[in-house]
């Protein structure tokens, strides 16, 4: 397993591709479902989340993101199997973009835990304000150049695939979206489809991300420690986390973005089926004097089903 986290990393680091398009939340050990189609079905319930985040605050035309999935896992001539639809709107200055994602994985048993082996068809659709005011005072959709109107709404279609292993107290998640790098192409003036600057590429990003549970001395107690690492390759971001759970119940903890933020995390996990999570990033990136912080807010509900299945019971809120 270790020859295997070596081998992934260096690939990250040191190959090249395009530009990087996807949702990068600093809760991301609770949206496994948007990262990688190989979580459906994981477990032995039925699970929806939301998450909506905030980032940079208090600046003008900052990326605003909510995502919402819903999977479960099911038996079918006697293999199982897991299937799950994630949903993201989010909006970065005059773009607005939807994406929905529909996934299935086939899972079995593999060396001490699980292993999901999923494939998704992600949808992809962009819209651009051109209203905006220019600098001297005009009305931008008056520029030819720029697309506006109501069928200037592209709609690309792309593929995600997905591994996500899991056992007793370690978890490893490889992904890739996106992986045909769609182009989403505008109608120009003359109601013909753009070229150019008017075509976007929602580019290729590939995901990592493992976690391990400890169980301290007192038996209240579990620390998890994670990484995150997200590259199109052409760029890499990274992020590492420390959360600590008491009762398997509530917990809290820190994480840390190279040249970006830092942030606190904290939740409950009830027993109901309702958890709760929460973070804030504080800046440290140049735009730390314009930059109130980043907020993220993330609400899951999850019952069982009754279907033969896994039984075992994992012990950190990372898994869930």
């Amino acid at each position: 397993m270790n020859r295997l986290l070596v081998t992934i990393f260096l690939s990250v680091v040191f190959c090249g591709l395009f530009a990087q398009n996807d949702n990068y939340s600093s809760l991301n050990m609770f949206n496994h479902m948007y990262y990688n189609p190989g979580y459906a079905g994981d477990g032995n319930e039925i699970e929806a989340k939301g998450l909506n985040r905030n980032q940079w605050m208090g600046m003008p035309g900052t990326p605003n993101a909510f995502t919402f999935s819903i999977d479960m896992p099911f038996k079918l001539f006697g293999q199982h199997h897991g299937a799950g639809i994630s949903i993201i709107t989010d909006q970065i200055g005059y773009f607005s973009n939807t994406g929905l994602n529909i996934s299935y994985a086939y899972r079995k048993s593999f060396m001490q835990g699980d292993l999901g082996i999923g494939a998704g068809l992600n949808m992809i659709n962009q819209s651009l304000d051109g209203t905006f005011i220019t600098s001297s005072g005009g009305d931008g959709s008056s520029d030819a150049a720029i697309p506006a109107g109501a069928s200037n709404k592209p709609l690309a279609l792309d593929l995600n695939l997905g591994l996500f292993y899991k056992s007793d107290n370690l978890f490893l998640s490889i992904s890739g979206r996106n992986l045909f790098s769609s182009n989403l192409k505008y109608i120009n003036a003359e109601g013909t489809e753009a070229t150019g600057d008017a075509v976007f590429s929602y580019g290729t990003q590939f995901f990592i991300s493992t976690g391990y549970d400890y169980q301290l001395a007192n038996p209240l107690f579990s620390l998890q420690p994670g990484i995150f690492i997200a590259s199109d390759f052409a760029s890499t971001q990274w992020s590492a986390s420390g959360i600590l759970t008491y009762n398997k119940r509530f917990f809290g903890g820190l994480a840390y973005k190279p040249t970006d933020a830092i942030s606190i995390l904290a939740g409950v996990d009830l027993p109901s089926g309702i958890e709760v999570a929460v973070a804030y990033d504080f800046t440290t990136s140049r735009i730390i004097n314009a930059s109130k912080g980043s907020f993220e807010f993330m609400v899951g509900y999850s019952f069982s089903l009754d279907i033969d299945k896994d039984n075992r019971k994992y012990k950190s809120v990372r898994f869930l």
